[in-house]
């Protein structure tokens, strides 16, 4: 077993970032997203060094012009000792390497899923390439996602299903997921970790969101309170907000409870499931998104900003009554609107909102999600 723990400065050796390898024979080090440990700094190179456990230990090869060092001096290959500081470059970053004993597991209970005192799954379903798989979380007609544990870290990782492997527009979604997520930075949003190929099949790792989707909380929790609903819907604005304002403007698709996760720790909205994002300009004749929070051009193949928007509005009727949006699409002369003055507890000024976040013409309906988020706002006040 080797932990590698990343100091935040030469100067300050607070730990920042800790990796643990149980079992790779090999770990790569450099910027590179394809690294074992990736390290985003002018100074390392893409692919900076290479740590490779032999019989009798660890031993460190430079790959990097930049050069590797250890007590100021320059190493290109040398056996480590039980534990060393390896800087990438003469000013950091620095890694503090520490070789431990491999950990036997015993003492745990038979129901854990990981080890109490190392940390790491007692149980793995499988191996893809050097990730654990933990646990099936979710499968999809477009891929299956799992925990999987890597470096000491617990992770999600999504695989495109075998049969969509030969399917050109699949292939696509998913690797225009993947690039998606890669420029994306926002609390609410899970961060991307890495995209590989493996036995032809194309990967995606993520953050790891503790937490509970909305479909399922009013399942098992009942209807949610209007305050919090609110409250949770003007959450979603702001990473719509977001995405609608990235050059060009990114299109969710998939709004609905299913791909609202509630974080356990905070309680925060995070929005997942980035499988049918498109961006502004690019051709779709692609029908996409789930029936009951889709709008009318969407479900034609040509969605607009306004379109995720139109999906705050059946997400709120299910968040406030558990039952099937479409339930309450109604034709009063407008086009087909959801109307929400049948709803008891739903005040008439949230029937506004709703109706108009719902108007079958993307030109009737609020044009940014901001504008949505002071409506929401205004209810609440």
């Amino acid at each position: 077993m080797i932990s590698l723990n990343l100091w935040r400065s030469q100067n300050q050796p607070e730990i920042i970032h800790t990796w643990t390898f149980h079992h790779n024979p090999v770990i790569k080090i450099g910027r590179a997203l394809d690294n074992h440990v990736v390290i985003s700094h002018p100074a390392v190179s893409r692919y900076h060094l290479e740590l490779r456990r032999n019989a009798k230990g660890w031993n460190l090869t430079n790959l990097s012009v930049n050069n590797t060092f250890m007590r100021g001096q320059p190493v290109h290959y040398i056996t480590l000792p039980s534990e060393s500081l390896i800087q990438l470059s003469t000013v950091g970053p620095n890694i503090l390497v520490k070789v431990l004993p491999d950990c036997t597991h015993m003492g745990n209970i038979s129901e854990s899923m990981f080890c109490r005192y190392c940390g790491a799954p007692l149980k793995a379903i499988k191996t893809i390439q050097d990730y654990q798989v933990i646990r099936l979380l979710g499968q999809g007609g477009m891929g299956t996602t799992y925990q999987v544990w890597q470096g000491g870290q617990v992770q999600v990782l999504k695989e495109m299903n075998a049969d969509m492997a030969d399917n050109p527009k699949a292939k696509e979604l998913f690797e225009r997921e993947a690039r998606t997520l890669r420029i994306l930075k926002h609390p609410g949003i899970p961060r991307f970790e890495k995209f590989f190929i493996h036995d032809r099949h194309p990967y995606l790792v993520m953050e790891m969101i503790y937490g509970q989707d909305l479909e399922s909380w009013v399942r098992e929790k009942g209807v949610v309170p209007i305050q919090q609903a609110i409250a949770w819907m003007i959450q979603l604005c702001e990473i719509l907000n977001y995405l609608h304002t990235q050059d060009p403007p990114v299109i969710h698709r998939d709004i609905k409870p299913a791909n609202l996760l509630i974080r356990h720790t905070d309680r925060a909205l995070i929005l997942i499931d980035f499988g049918a994002v498109k961006e502004i300009g690019m051709p779709s004749t692609t029908r996409i998104g789930a029936p009951s929070y889709c709008p009318i051009e969407q479900s034609k193949g040509h969605p607009v900003i306004q379109s995720d928007l139109y999906a705050i509005a059946p997400t709120l009727i299910y968040l406030l009554t558990g039952k099937d949006p479409a339930t309450y699409l109604e034709d009063r002369g407008m086009g087909m609107c959801l109307y929400s003055d049948r709803i008891a507890q739903i005040p008439s000024v949230l029937t506004k909102i709703v109706v108009k976040l719902s108007a079958p013409a993307p030109s009737d309906r609020y044009q940014t999600a901001t504008e949505v988020a002071e409506a929401l706002k205004s209810v609440i006040a």
